[in-house]
């Protein structure tokens, strides 16, 4: 008897019950076939019987009234040992496989058996079509030639049988398909009715924005206006829509009357350099023809990609602002014009004695009463910590070398300890005929209104961006699912039009990210988690970082030694992987990259060398400057905003460490940052 464990005999299971004939009711078919085998046979029993694992089952059993037996009793097993012979035996009392068999010695007193195997298309025996006698005898050739004929009946009704189960299976895949397809179609027409809902969404807070915004296509073209845009240029927005950043309507130009050309254009240049443009200020004409000032900020739109697909422009009508200070700069000789045209503090002081003169109004703005005394140290005390020497030593370069200046800064009030922001201006007057004779005098305005203003604008356009995130996540996770049911059911119609909700939500994630940059221009705040970890920690985990990231250069990190810092881990790590993607990104590929961190003096010192480009003498001085990018030809293909040098410099100066650069152009760079190390000493010294 086979093994029932043997993988041919586990494929002939598995092909027995892919029929699922197993534990089915009678049919008449089946039945008429062993009536007429036992009849051409002549014999009183005839079976159609399928071997399983452990037992063989009748589908019909002609003359016998079991349903199965046990696989151990069966004579049908010792059949399908060899699919395409018949198997007779003449007297199973003297056979030695069935002498002690329970069928043999008890009912039903099996003496002649003939089976034939059911061989099924694929060759696997299921089973037998097979004839029992009680009295020994053989089959003469015709009854032999009709078991076999017979045997190929019950193949070809198993067979049509299994067929019709698949097509009633595959009409029920095809019925759940279409019932997906409906469902797939509703949850689309869904995310449309989201997208639609979330794009009058941002049309009602962009219009509510006190500024201007416009958005552009990656050729300057004008795709979208806020009401407050409109509202500028007294332009509808059908007209809008039909120009360009540069279009001749516009009359752009520079602040002196001159033409504006169109590559120096806010918009222009973010198209042309990603590089985002804060304040720039130029002139234009409205639809009167009237003309008008603005301050644009200006930042790119990005694709998944990196590609610049457009830009976004806000900008605010300065022209009243603007003609005031250029009435101020050609009047600043005269207090009373600047009284006149704003509520300003103004002040003067005698060079000679240091006496200090302040208005009413300037008493006001500092705390001070009317009829008291406020010399101008009093005045320096009251000038908040953060910003008090930057003053000081504005003044003292206004007098000693003639410079003017203008600063905000924030004050609290000598009395009331109210908070307020001014914006004050300082110059030094020298009477043209007589040089000798000077005098040292300014304004001061409170600008805390604004000040709250710009804060309000930015944290209200920040706040709607993170919300708006939410639901196109979910837009997302929608359209994610939708893509995955129409490439099972291979429908291109549906997975071109998600391919297009897809595209959507990218388009409205860079136009999101945009709003962010916007308000994030100038802000510049980092906030610091500190504990005590190990520097060496920190550059195992870059190292693994970069094994599982950089494949284009050898990055080469040398052994560090136990180094205690207590810093925000996060952001150090944020420096360092800044410095080494810095170093791949401006490196030729398959060059070194050497990473090491030391000790000495109570300092630890983190550098990250390259044999990349170089940078420029004149621009090393600025490379850590906001917005800093160098200009060359080794520079056009390479993209970026110019920022991260900027925040690793506020990251390490805020942990009291230093950063800087040494470098040979052509020769590579060398880019470091410290720390101090911690030691008890040093905790002893700042505890409180």
């Amino acid at each position: 008897m086979a093994d029932t464990n043997s993988p041919q005999e586990q494929k002939r299971l598995a092909a027995l019950h892919a029929y699922h004939i197993l534990d089915t009711g009678q049919e008449k078919d089946y039945n008429e076939l062993t009536e007429l085998a036992a009849a051409i046979c002549d014999v009183p029993i005839a079976l159609i019987s399928f071997v399983d694992r452990d037992r063989q089952w009748f589908k019909s059993h002609y003359g016998l009234q079991v349903n199965e037996t046990d696989r151990c009793h069966s004579f049908c097993s010792h059949a399908i040992e060899r699919p395409e012979a018949l198997m007779q035996v003449e007297d199973a009392r003297h056979d030695p496989r069935f002498q002690d068999n329970l069928l043999v010695t008890g009912s039903p007193g099996i003496r002649f058996y003939a089976g034939m195997p059911l061989l099924d298309q694929e060759g696997y025996a299921l089973g037998s079509l097979c004839v029992i006698d009680d009295k020994p005898r053989l089959l003469n050739d015709t009854q032999q030639k009709a078991l076999r004929t017979l045997a190929r009946q019950v193949i070809d009704k198993l067979s049509l049988r299994k067929s019709n189960a698949d097509l009633r299976q595959a009409n029920q895949l095809l019925q759940q398909a279409n019932l997906d397809l409906r469902k797939a179609e509703d949850e689309l027409k869904k995310v449309n009715a989201d997208l639609l809902k979330s794009k009058e969404r941002i049309q009602t807070i962009l219009d509510i924005v006190g500024e201007g915004i416009g958005i552009t296509d990656e050729k300057g073209n004008i795709v979208y206006t806020n009401r407050r845009n409109r509202e500028i240029f007294k332009l509808d927005e059908e007209s809008m829509l039909t120009l360009n950043n540069v279009s001749p309507e516009w009359n752009n130009r520079r602040l002196d009357g001159s033409p504006l050309p169109a590559e120096e254009h806010p918009v222009s240049i973010v198209l042309k350099t990603g590089i985002p443009v804060s304040r720039y200020e130029f002139m234009v004409s409205d639809q009167q023809q009237q003309s008008l000032y603005l301050r644009m900020n200006a930042t790119p739109i990005q694709d998944n990609h990196g590609n610049i697909t457009g830009a976004i422009g806000s900008f605010a009508d300065i022209t009243d602002s603007y003609l005031l200070q250029q009435q101020l700069k050609k009047r600043e000789e005269s207090l009373q014009v600047a009284i006149s045209s704003a509520n300003l503090g103004v002040w003067h002081m005698d060079l000679r004695t240091r006496e200090f003169f302040p208005s009413p109004k300037l008493k006001e703005l500092f705390g001070f009463y009317p009829d008291e005394e406020m010399p101008y140290e009093a005045a320096v005390v009251q000038i908040a910590d953060s910003h008090r020497q930057q003053v000081i030593e504005a003044v003292k370069a206004s007098i000693t070398k003639g410079e003017p200046y203008e600063l905000e800064y924030p004050i609290i009030g000598y009395h009331d300890k109210i908070l307020r922001w001014v914006c004050a201006t300082g110059h030094l007057y020298t009477d043209p005929e007589n040089p000798e004779i000077s005098h040292f005098s300014g304004t001061v305005s409170d600008i805390t209104e604004r000040r709250l203003d710009e804060q309000r604008r930015s944290d209200f356009i920040g706040m709607v961006s993170h919300e708006l995130r939410n639901p196109l996540t979910a837009i997302k996770a929608y359209a994610y699912m939708l893509k995955r049911t129409a490439q099972k059911n291979n429908d291109e119609t549906l997975a071109g039009n998600i391919a297009k909700v897809d595209n959507q939500v990218n388009r409205m994630e860079a136009l999101i990210n945009g709003f962010l940059d916007v308000a994030r221009l100038g802000e510049g705040k980092i906030r610091l988690n500190r504990t005590r970890f190990d520097m060496a920690h920190l550059v195992r985990i870059a190292e693994e970082e970069s094994l599982a990231t950089v494949t284009s250069h050898q990055v080469v990190f040398a052994p560090v030694e136990f180094t205690p810092v207590e810093a925000d881990q996060d952001k150090i790590e944020q420096v360092l992987l800044n410095f080494i993607n810095n170093a791949v990104k401006y490196s030729p590929g398959g060059s070194v990259i050497n990473v090491s961190c030391t000790t000495e003096n109570g300092v630890a010192q983190v550098y990250v060398k390259d044999q990349g480009m170089g940078i420029p003498s004149k621009d090393q001085p600025f490379i850590f400057d906001r917005f800093y990018r160098v200009e060359s030809e080794a520079m056009k293909n390479k993209k970026g905003f110019g920022i991260g040098l900027y925040i690793c410099k506020e990251i390490i100066e805020r942990h009291n460490g230093q950063i800087g650069v040494e470098s040979t152009e052509g020769q590579g760079s060398t880019f470091w940052f410290t720390l101090p190390v911690f030691t008890e000493e040093h905790e002893q010294t700042t505890s409180p």
